[in-house]
């Protein structure tokens, strides 16, 4: 027991925190980091990961607890020589541009309005995240809906048609063995009561 509260302590926090839609927080890293550092190679073949400090952009990689150490240096080189701390710290402190909103989702928005808002206490009811769906919001809104109904029932369709070919194109053969069999069990019969003739003779 004590081992697992040192453990959930350990753990970082999983409270909710506020962000201001106008934030300094939320940055888009994928440029400063594509520019610093390769892509990892066969990343899903592992399960666990390890940096150390002294040894920057080196990752250790296994696919289980008890599997062999992989190590692979992630840094990029430029003229044999690999980036160094300072333009990674420049990149992450100077080139990072602000995380822009994501584009609105009229479905999710008439969903908040719909289902969740009579949920949320009323003072966050305020938040434009509850706001009322106008009527043009709400066409797109149902059309977006419509579209992935469509798009659900066509690929629906597409599987069982494929379906029933591969059981139209295996029953064939099976009718066939099953004549073959039938010929087979019928001239076995047949030859029978030859034999109990000749033998009664």
């Amino acid at each position: 027991m004590d081992q697992l509260l040192e453990v959930v302590n350990a753990a970082s926090s999983s409270a909710l925190v506020h962000v201001p839609k106008e934030n300094a927080v939320m940055k888009v890293f994928r440029t400063a980091v594509q520019e610093a550092y390769k892509d990892m190679k066969s990343v899903q073949s592992y399960q666990i990961f390890g940096m150390a400090t002294d040894n920057p952009g080196v990752v250790s990689c296994r696919a289980g607890p008890n599997g062999e150490v992989v190590t692979q240096d992630l840094r990029r080189s430029f003229d044999s020589i690999p980036t160094s701390d300072e333009k990674v710290r420049d990149l992450f402190e100077s080139h990072l541009d602000p995380l822009q909103p994501p584009l609105p989702n009229f479905e999710k928005k008439q969903q908040m309005f719909n289902k969740v808002r009579m949920y949320v206490p009323d003072e966050f009811r305020s938040d434009p995240i509850y706001d009322t769906p106008n009527d043009e919001e709400e066409q797109k809104a149902n059309e977006a809906k419509k579209a992935r109904r469509k798009a659900s029932a066509k690929k629906k369709k597409v599987a069982t048609t494929a379906a029933e070919a591969k059981e139209t194109t295996s029953a064939p053969a099976g009718g066939e063995a099953g004549e073959q069999e039938s010929e087979a069990a019928g001239a076995k019969h047949a030859k029978q009561p030859r034999k109990r003739a000749r033998k009664e003779k």
